[in-house]
C-alpha cells in the first residue's frame, strides 16, 4: 500500500478541465492512478479495473452520495429547499435493502413491449426534427435536435404532457448545475427554487395519474403499487419519476451532441457510417466509449479498503472518473483515445455504469441515439461542421455536452 498523493488545483470545475478532460485524466492514469483532491474532498480512481470493482462491490461502497450536491450549498437555498422538497435515495443513490424494490418496480414496468410501442413514435418525432432545419444553411443542432429529442423521448415514456416540455427541460438543466456546477449563492436560491418547483410539479402529476392511470410508465407504476403496497407507494412514485425526469434525457442529448461531434470531426467515420449502416449500433457503443455523457460517478466507503494500493479509510468520498476508464489502453489497447466506429470491445464502455445500479435507462438511451444517426445519415448526409467554432460545455463536473453545435446541413 501507498500512501495517497494529493492533488493541489486539481480542478473539475475549470472550463478546460469540462470541455477536453481527457489528457488530463490520461496523465493522471498513468501517472497516479489514485490520488486525493481536497477542493472536493474527494479521492479519485481513474482506471477502469479499479472503477469496475468498485462498480461491482456494494459490501464495501454505498451509492449514498451519488446525486448529492459535489460543492456546499449555501443556507438560504437550504432553506427553500427544506419547505417542501423530500427526496429520498431512490434509483440513483440508494442501498439495500431500499435499493432492490425500486430497482424491480422500475424494470417490471420498463419492459421491451413499452419500448418498442414507443419507437414508432420516436422516429416519426425525430424525422419531424430533422425535416424542420434539414435544408437550413446553418442551424445549433442543440437546440434543433439533440435537446428537444431525447427530452420528448422522457417525458413521453413518463407520460409528462408535451407542452410542458420546455419548463421541464429548463427545470433539470438547472437543477444540474446546482447538483454538480459551483453556482454563486444567488444562482444557487434562484436554482433552488426551480428544483422545488419541479418537485411540486412532479408531486401534482403522480397524483393525478394515481387518480386516473393512463397509458404511460408513470400509470403503470401506479398500477404495480396497487398490486404490491409493500413494494411501492406513492411517495416512492413521486422519487421515482422525479429521478427519471432528469436521468432520462439528460445524459442521452449529451451523447447525441457529442456523437455527431466525433463523428464531424472524424469525416472519415461519419462517412463510413453513411456507406456502412450496418455499423451503426457499434456506433452508438463507440460514441458512448469515446465521449459517454457522465465523466465522473461517485461512492461513499463503507469501511476502510484499498483501491489501486491506497488506502481508503471508512466515511470517505471516492470519484470514479469514467471518462478515464474508457479511454484506458488496459482496457481498450493503446489505440483507446482513438474514436473508431468499427472497434469489437466498444461496448464493454462504463457509460452507463455497471453492477446493481446499471442505468435502467440504456436500452432507450441505445434506442433514441440509434434513431437519431440513421435519420441523420440518410436525411442530412452531407452534415457538416461550422468551421472555426468554440463548442462550449455546461459548466459542470458530472454531465459533459456541448451547450451548443453549429452545423451546415446541407454542407455547402
Amino acid at each position: 500500500m501507498t500512501e495517497c498523493p494529493v492533488a493541489h488545483g486539481f480542478d473539475l470545475l475549470a472550463p478546460e478541465s469540462i470541455a477536453d478532460p481527457y489528457p488530463m485524466l490520461d496523465h493522471w492514469r498513468q501517472e497516479t492512478p489514485v490520488f486525493y483532491v481536497p477542493d472536493i474532498d474527494h479521492y479519485v480512481v481513474t482506471r477502469y479495473a479499479e472503477i469496475e470493482k468498485v462498480l461491482l462491490d456494494r459490501e464495501t461502497w454505498s451509492a449514498a452520495n451519488a446525486s448529492s450536491p459535489l460543492m456546499s450549498v449555501c443556507p438560504a437555498a437550504q432553506e427553500i429547499l427544506s419547505t417542501g422538497f423530500a427526496r429520498v435515495p431512490t434509483l440513483n443513490n440508494s442501498d439495500p435493502p431500499r435499493h432492490g424494490p425500486m430497482r424491480k418496480s422500475v424494470l417490471t414496468v420498463m419492459t421491451p413491449r413499452r419500448l418498442r410501442a414507443l419507437e414508432p413514435v420516436l422516429r416519426a418525432y425525430a424525422t419531424g426534427l430533422v425535416e424542420q432545419f434539414r435544408s437550413h444553411p446553418v442551424v445549433d443542432l442543440v437546440d434543433a435536435f439533440t435537446f428537444p429529442f431525447p427530452g420528448f423521448a422522457a417525458f413521453s415514456l413518463l407520460g409528462f404532457p408535451h407542452a410542458d416540455t420546455d419548463l421541464l427541460k429548463e427545470w433539470s438543466r438547472t437543477r444540474v448545475l446546482l447538483t454538480y456546477g459551483r453556482l454563486s449563492e444567488e444562482d444557487q436560491v434562484a436554482t433552488a427554487k426551480d428544483v422545488l418547483a419541479m418537485w411540486r410539479y412532479v408531486e401534482a402529476f403522480v397524483a393525478s395519474r394515481w387518480a386516473e392511470p393512463l397509458d404511460d410508465l408513470t400509470s403503470d407504476l401506479v398500477r404495480l403499487s396497487a398490486e404490491k403496497p409493500d413494494q411501492l407507494n406513492q411517495f416512492d412514485i413521486v422519487n421515482i419519476v422525479y429521478s427519471m425526469a432528469l436521468a432520462g434525457h439528460e445524459t442521452t442529448a449529451n451523447t447525441l451532441a457529442n456523437g455527431v461531434l466525433a463523428l464531424l470531426r472524424g469525416r472519415r467515420q461519419w462517412q463510413r457510417l453513411i456507406d456502412e449502416p450496418a455499423l451503426i449500433e457499434n456506433a452508438v457503443e463507440e460514441i458512448l466509449r469515446f465521449a459517454g455523457p457522465v465523466l465522473y460517478h461517485r461512492r461513499v466507503a463503507k469501511v476502510d479498503t484499498v483501491v489501486g494500493g491506497v488506502t481508503i479509510p471508512a466515511g470517505a468520498k471516492v470519484m470514479m472518473a469514467f471518462a478515464a476508464a474508457d479511454h484506458d489502453p488496459a482496457q481498450f489497447g493503446e489505440d483507446a483515445p482513438e474514436f473508431r466506429i468499427d472497434r469489437e470491445d466498444a461496448e464493454l464502455h462504463l457509460a452507463f455504469g455497471k453492477g446493481p445500479h446499471l442505468c435502467l435507462g440504456a436500452p432507450l438511451a441505445r434506442l433514441e441515439v440509434r434513431i437519431a444517426l440513421e435519420l441523420l445519415t440518410t436525411m442530412t448526409p452531407e452534415l457538416d461542421l461550422v468551421p472555426d467554432q468554440t463548442v462550449n460545455y455546461s459548466p459542470n463536473a458530472l454531465f459533459r455536452g456541448p451547450t451548443a453545435l453549429l452545423v451546415n446541413p446541407t454542407g455547402m
